[in-house]
């Protein structure tokens, strides 16, 4: 097996770059009291998957690990590695590739997928069993493992903060009093760098029993049916939080532009609160639904380095609301550019047997100067530590823009930068990739692509059934030591 490896890997080198297959992300689940699964959706042209694993020990170079075996056949809907006496508990944290055989109609080519990790949080009941498991409860506070960070490293405004001070706390219960304070609920409509599909409001923001509530609904139910395709517009005027008079405010409809099908809501501290490294914690019931997300980031204060992801943005938790397309997928981690590679080149994930969607979650950032480090319910599942040259040093590699701008900041520049928090829901947009088996109903490139988004309305909006609204209890900020 290791020696087939070695000439796949050596195949795939050639091979990348002449098509757009990539090996489906997998689904792992940890049983108990033994069993472990690691599968991926049966997608046309697939031929044969390998899985190879560790458990607690990253690989070295390219090695078949404890855990290395090929499937011939796809059962169930699914290409499904097995192993009956795997003994995993939680906390474990298991390192793997995958390599899938894909024919493209005219060959069969190689590809791999390295550097998955995933992190044991639970252990299902096994197959077949009557065992219940019920899951344990944790709970959230700063992280001490900060390593040799300087000493007051925090800035709040340009001031330096010490001691894990408490330096934002934004629980909702009070939020009509410190509303203004804290916030800006935006009212715009959505632009670069991930062109949602989306204006944003503050009638789709509401507080219920101490939550911050974020209900996106179609446009039309708003204003009346067809309203997309209002030729006369929709003016923010006034109320606009953007640059007045430009398409961020006003917006109509012509040819294949529409206007965005669907109202949402955020809400951001730019101007109001900014900070430099710390720990950041949101406890939030992420939305459920077809082809919507939550945003839950910070984004830079001040673009000193550029505008859009030229300065970097920090994803505090992002899982696709989609049942069957990546909702028990959990990502956190660094964004360094538009382009899929440089979007999912410092993303860490965390796989989940339910959807990330169905419970209340604390989602945890430690940002130091040295690394970012992401958990969820006190389990930390991915650390980020830039290259040795910095991100600078992947600009080609990434085909990222004005990086060369990083060299003059930190080691972790871009973000060495103050930056602010945003709390809000997305819907459709360059945040999902584009797809080869027609599930996605929309091409990110095409100028049509929100147009084709909302003719598929009758197939994406009866998912959007109550639960895909976002939740929020809290939001906290701890200084670093």
């Amino acid at each position: 097996m290791f020696v087939r490896s070695i000439v796949v890997f050596c195949c795939f080198i050639l091979v990348t770059g002449q098509s757009d297959f990539e090996v489906p992300d997998a689904t792992v689940e940890a049983f108990t009291p033994k069993g472990l699964r690691v599968s991926i959706p049966d997608v046309e042209g697939i031929k044969l998957f390998a899985f190879h694993g560790k458990v607690n020990e990253e690989f070295n170079g390219l090695e078949g690990g404890t855990f290395s075996r090929d499937i011939n056949k796809a059962k169930g809907g699914r290409w499904t590695f097995y192993d009956s006496q795997a003994k995993l508990k939680p906390g474990d944290v298991l390192y793997y590739w995958t390599y899938a055989d894909y024919f493209d109609g005219q060959r069969k080519l190689g590809y791999r997928k390295d550097d998955q990790v995933f992190t044991v949080t639970e252990l299902l009941p096994k197959p077949g069993s009557n065992v219940t498991v019920v899951p344990k409860v944790t709970t959230s506070a700063p992280p001490t493992d900060q390593g040799n960070i300087p000493n007051c490293a925090t800035t709040v405004r340009g001031q330096a903060v010490c001691n894990k001070k408490l330096i934002f706390d934004s629980d909702f219960s009070n939020f009509k009093n410190n509303r203004d304070q804290l916030w800006t609920v935006q009212r715009r409509f959505a632009t670069g760098p991930d062109y949602e599909f989306v204006a944003y409001d503050d009638s789709a923001v509401s507080l219920t029993n101490g939550l911050l509530v974020i209900t996106p609904v179609l446009t039309d139910a708003v204003f009346g049916d067809n309203y997309v395709l209002n030729s006369e517009g929709l003016d923010f005027g006034e109320r606009c939080t953007s640059v007045r008079a430009s398409t961020d405010c006003y917006q109509k409809a012509s040819g294949w532009r529409i206007i965005p099908p669907v109202i949402s809501g955020q809400l951001t501290t730019k101007g109001k609160f900014s900070f430099k490294y710390g720990t950041v914690e949101v406890r939030a019931k992420l939305p459920r639904g077809d082809w919507l997300y939550p945003e839950l980031y910070l984004n830079s204060e001040t673009d000193e380095y550029g505008p859009y992801y030229e300065s970097g943005q920090i994803r505090i938790a992002f899982s696709p609301g989609n049942r069957n397309a990546g909702g028990q997928t959990l990502e956190g981690g660094l964004i360094l550019g538009q382009n899929p590679a440089a979007r999912k080149y410092a993303l860490k994930r965390l796989e989940s047997a339910k959807l990330w969607s169905e419970d209340f979650h604390n989602f945890t950032v430690l940002w130091t100067p040295e690394y970012v480090k992401l958990s969820v319910d006190s389990v930390p599942y991915g650390t980020v530590f830039p290259p040795e040259g910095g991100f600078a040093s992947l600009s080609a590699s990434l085909n990222l823009k004005n990086s060369d701008r990083w060299r003059a900041g930190g080691k972790l520049a871009p973000f060495d930068k103050e930056m602010n928090l945003v709390i809000g829901v997305g819907a459709g947009g360059h945040n999902f990739e584009d797809r080869t088996d027609g599930s996605k109903p929309w091409v990110n490139t095409q100028a049509v692509s929100q147009k084709d988004f909302y003719r598929a309305r009758s197939q994406w909006l009866p998912t959007w059934n109550g639960d895909h609204k976002l939740q929020v209890e809290y939001v906290k900020v701890w200084a670093l030591d």
